[in-house]
This record gives structure tokens, sequence and C-alpha cells, in this order.
């Protein structure tokens, strides 16, 4: 039997319920035994502007989106417009049928430029300007044009508000109805995704019976969708896996000020803190669970969380590119310093304020090079909701090992994707302590007396100590002296090296797939999962490819990357950036110059369509650049 693999799209106004909607779809299909992989899009105001969900459903386990979709709804006129190329021959479009009378003039939260090219697409076509003539592009295009009349269905059977408050299950309901998912699988969905509000749950699946009723009574073609048996799996986005890995690895204290897109780990955070008020003094501090902070500025977020850590709290931050640019003084201080602090770097489009709510992974170079002068710091980047977890452990880790500021990357594509995990083994990952200081009477903090550079660790309220930013000699006191700053630098420096040595090899790079391949693929972050389909695709036209996935950047695998990538043939670097990062950082360390490329720097996600039709390209004319378009 061929496996279901269904492509999906919903699209409305920000504020619109979309994610209410993606979050029926989501569990009525798991229910039903199938895994879903989603990444949502939106724009960077609060309210009206267009957002959507592109998922992907297979009862094997999706790795990787693609274009063009197999359903679209369209909550609004808008979607309509701005998703006019990504469906084809064969997609259905779901849409209001009040939306006939709509015209491209009328669509003021699309931006002007978006507009334009919409504009120019339908009147190279001779078509007119509006709702009549994008559905008239569907129809040329052989696209399938359901319209729903979404006032009338919701109004004849639910009279509980204004109509327009369900219009995201109404669409929801008649893209299930049209799969033919089962009618109770989806009334489940419906009961999750609005748990927190029971008092609407009984409307609202009225509003789906109307859908599947309305369905079924009309002459639109439906499939029908095969049910296996649903197994225990939890639907995490990638800052949903940071937070869980965070407090599993032992996090007590995390500092944010909002921003996107970071702001959702530490809210999830918050919700979590779960405070035991201590009933006697002395009664066990253990108990006091986890603090969030939300602070002014992103100077006080970083400073704060050093300040938490120097007490023997395992702490850290999270912020995103404008945020870590204000953090830079504060890392190098606790590089300086051999503090333990975790930041949290979600990436997103650049520079400035840039593309708030998108894509991006030109921060690497950035993040390697934070704070001025030179000083340890551990780089690491996740690509997955495993390693999102499993990362979040690890970091906290390495800063208490090492007494080092550790940066962990997460591209803004993983942070709003959504998969389904199927378990966490919570004895993958042992929590290391810091360097216990044993010597309270004399107690040197940086002492020189170490091979591997690690110094007894000073924890406020028990050791007795001196901190400065200056330079300093043992016993923390300021010091210019040439010898001393020497040895001091060294001793720091010697930390990354006793990290090289002591992180294992597939906690920094991995390789995936055959040794001798055609194609070998570099990347890091997202366009993991991506490229694991991609090879699978070309396997199956006779095309063999693996993949060099970096998953740590300071220190470098220098040995192994040289070995891997001397021995290749046909090598392309995949990111989401325009400068090819990881590209660099590997010349840098091998002196291997890397000559083709596939990148994007649009803002919005990779897709298994457009890479495997950029390699191609590639295979035919090389070294090439090849740059990605697609996305709304």
């Amino acid at each position: 039997m061929q496996e279901t693999d269904i492509n999906l799209l919903v699209g409305g106004p920000q504020g619109g319920g979309i994610d209410s909607a993606a979050n029926m779809i989501s569990m009525a299909f798991s229910l039903a035994g199938y895994n879903i992989y989603g990444i949502r899009e939106f724009h960077s105001n609060i309210k009206g502007r267009h957002s959507y969900i592109h998922f992907r459903i297979m009862h094997e386990r999706p790795k990787s989106l693609k274009y063009p979709v197999d359903i679209m709804v369209a909550l609004d006129p808008d979607t309509l417009f701005e998703h006019m190329f990504d469906v084809s021959k064969g997609s259905k479009v779901v849409y209001d049928s009040a939306f006939n009378g709509f015209s491209l003039k009328n669509a003021r939260m699309i931006t002007s430029d978006t507009s334009g090219r919409i504009e120019d697409e339908l009147l190279s076509m001779n078509l007119t300007l509006d709702i009549p003539g994008v559905l008239e592009y569907f129809k040329k295009t052989g696209i399938d044009v359901i319209a729903i009349p979404f006032d009338k269905l919701i109004n004849e059977n639910v009279h509980n508000g204004p109509s327009n408050r369900y219009y995201n299950t109404l669409g929801a309901g008649v893209t299930l109805a049209l799969v033919g998912l089962d009618e109770d699988h989806t009334d489940e969905g419906i009961k999750f995704a609005f748990k927190k509000k029971p008092a609407v749950i009984e409307s609202n699946i009225q509003v789906i019976k109307a859908a599947y009723d309305y369905v079924a009574g009309s002459s639109i073609k439906t499939e029908t969708l095969p049910t296996y048996p649903a197994t225990a799996r939890m639907l995490l986005t990638g800052n949903d896996a940071t937070a869980i890995g965070k407090l599993m690895g032992g996090l007590r204290f995390q500092t944010y000020y909002p921003i996107t897109p970071a702001s959702d780990e530490s809210t999830l955070l918050e919700s979590h803190e779960e405070m035991k008020f201590l009933e006697s003094a002395g009664k066990d501090l253990k108990k006091a669970g986890l603090v969030v902070v939300q602070c002014e500025d992103e100077l006080s977020a970083i400073n704060m969380a050093n300040g938490a850590a120097l007490t023997g709290t395992r702490s850290a931050t999270a912020t995103s590119g404008p945020g870590f640019s204000l953090m830079a003084e504060g890392i190098g201080y606790a590089g300086m310093t051999e503090i333990p602090v975790v930041i949290t770097f979600y990436q997103r489009g650049g520079p400035s304020t840039g593309l708030p709510t998108r894509n991006g992974q030109a921060d690497l170079m950035f993040a390697l090079n934070t704070g001025h002068g030179e000083f340890p710091k551990i780089v690491m980047s996740s690509g997955d909701m495993e390693e999102c977890i499993y990362d979040g452990m690890k970091s906290l880790n390495y800063a208490q090992r090492y007494q080092m500021p550790v940066i962990h990357l997460i591209d803004k594509t993983l942070a709003n994707t959504m998969d389904m995990v199927p378990g966490i083994d919570i004895k993958k990952v042992k929590i290391i302590k810091y360097n216990e200081n044993t010597n309270h009477e004399n107690f040197k903090r940086y002492s020189l007396n170490t091979k591997d550079g690690i110094s007894p660790y000073g924890v406020f309220g028990k050791d007795i100590f001196w901190m400065t930013g200056d330079e300093h000699n043992e016993l923390g006191h300021v010091t210019e002296d040439t010898a001393m700053r020497d040895r001091m630098m060294e001793k720091r420096m010697q930390k990354l090296v006793t990290a090289d040595n002591e992180i294992p090899l597939e906690d920094k790079v991995v390789l995936y797939g055959a040794e001798n391949a055609d194609i070998t693929y570099v990347t890091w972050g997202s366009q993991k999962s991506l490229l694991l389909d991609t090879i699978d695709e070309l396997k199956k036209e006779g095309i063999s490819a693996n993949l060099l996935y970096l998953r740590m950047f300071e220190p470098f695998p220098s040995e192994y990357v040289e070995k891997v990538l001397k021995n290749s043939h046909l090598i392309i670097d995949v990111e989401s950036n325009m400068t090819g990062q990881a590209a660099k950082v590997i010349r840098m360390n091998t002196g291997i110059k890397i000559e083709n490329f596939i990148l994007k720097y649009n803002g919005r996600h990779m897709t298994l369509d457009e890479v495997l039709r950029s390699t191609k390209n590639i295979m035919e004319k090389k070294p090439a650049l090849e740059v990605l378009q697609e996305g709304s």
C-alpha cells in the first residue's frame, strides 16, 4: 500500500485562529496514527497580516516539507493571492464563496511588493485582478477549486457569537472531511484545541459536523484515509523541546527580554515554574523549583544570568540577534571571569530588526566572534527536536564542566517547526557538576595549578574571592603583569582543548550515509532533516549522497571534517544565509574551499522539491550557486 503523504497549507489573518486550526488538525491526524511535521510562518505585526501553517502528514515520521501543496485552505481572500504559486495541477483549494467579490486592490494586508508580483502574473495571463481572476488562474493550471458557503453553514448550525469566530474550525473540518479522516478523530482534535475553553467545545463540534455533512452531501470528491493504532508521542516545537531539555538538564534560573522567536521558550518555562515556598527556615532549598525573570533589556538579562550562575545555580538566558548584540559585553565578562552560563541564541533574518519573524542562519560568525578580545566559548547548534532536547541538557553540562559561556544556536525554522517526538530517554544525559572548591581557607578561584585549565569553582555565599572584568591573578586581583597575563590567557584557552578532547565526536559532527558517495552535502541547523529526505529521494534515482552535518563550531572537529571532504566528489554547502558561513568556518579550520552552494535568505523555510531541483542543476553545471526563492 502506498504511503499516505499529504501536504497541507492553512492560511489566514494574523490572530485569525490559525494556531487553533493547526492544533485541531494535528491532534486529529495523530489520533488516527499519523505523524505531523509543520512550520508556522507569520508576519511581524501583531494582528491582521498574513499567517499560515505548512503541514506534511504521513504514517511514517516526515522530516521535510515540499511544494506544491495538495490542499490549500484559505480563511481569508489574501491567502488565495499570497499562495497562488504554492499549488499546481491536482491540488485542491478550499475557500469561502463570499470571497468572490474581493479585489486585489482591497487586499490591504498584502504588502505592495507582493501585490505587484501577483498583479504581474495575472496580467501576463490576461486575467482580472480579483478573486475570479485568481480562480481562473487555478482552473487553467488544473487545480480543483472548492467553494464553501462559510457563513451559511455556520449560522445554520451555531448561534453562539459571530460566524467568523468559527472560520478556522470549518476550514479544518472541510479539509479533514476531504481527506477522509474519521469524524470522531476530528471531534477529539477539537476537544484538544479548546481544552482551555471548554464552553466553546460543543459549538465547535457542531461546526465540524456541518463541515462533514456538507462535504458528504456535495459532489466534492473525497478520499478514504486508513487509520493506524495511535502511540504516545509529544507534538513539540523547537522552542518547546529546548525548554524541556533545559529543565531536564537542571536549569534553575532563566532570564529573557521579549523578542521573536526566542520568547516562546521562556514563556513556556514561566508557565512551569511551580515554586514551592518554604514552610520554615532551613527547608530543603532544592524544592524551590525554577525562577524565570523577564528583564528590562538584554543587558540585564545576561548579567543577571551571570550573577545567578555565581551562586552555583544552573543559569541561562535566551535571545535573538538584536538582543545577542547587547549581550556581547556580558558574554565577554563571563569568558574573563569563567562563569558557566548558557545563551540560547534563536536566529532570525537580519541585520538590524531585519525579518523579526522569519528564518535566518546568518549569525554563526557573530556567535563565534562575539565579544572583544579572545576568550573560550562553546558554540553548538541543533537541527531537530531530539537534538534541541538533549542539547538543552548538554549545554548546561558543558557550561558547568568547562566554566565558560555556551552559545546554543537554533534557527527560526526549527524554533517554529512542529514535530512529533516518540519519547525522551532521561538516562541519555547525566548532569555534570562543576569542579567544586574544597579549600575554603586559601581559595584561589583562578588557580593556575591545573593541566586542563579548569580551576575550582567559586560560589557566592560559600567562598570568598575577588572578581573583576580586568585581567587578574589566581586570587582575582587586578594585574597587568606580562607573565601573569600570558599564563591566564593560556589557562583559559586550555579549557577549549580539554573540551575538544572530552566531547564525543558525534556531538560535534556526524556523517550520514555511505562514505563514498556521488554528492556530499554540508549543512547545520534545520536543513538536517530536509537533506536526509533529499538523500532518500536521490537514492530512488540511482544517485548516492551523504551528509556531513555540523553540530559544533567551537571547538571545531577540523581533523574529521577535513578527512571526509578530502575524499568527497561533489561537495554542496546548504545554508539559510547569503555568504555560506559554515563553509567559511570549514575553510578557516581545514583550508578546504567549498565551491557549490544551495542558499536561501528570503526568510522562508527550505523545501524538499527546491533542494532536489537545485542539486540536479549543480550536477549539470558546477561550480554553481543556487539561490532558493520559494515561500510566501
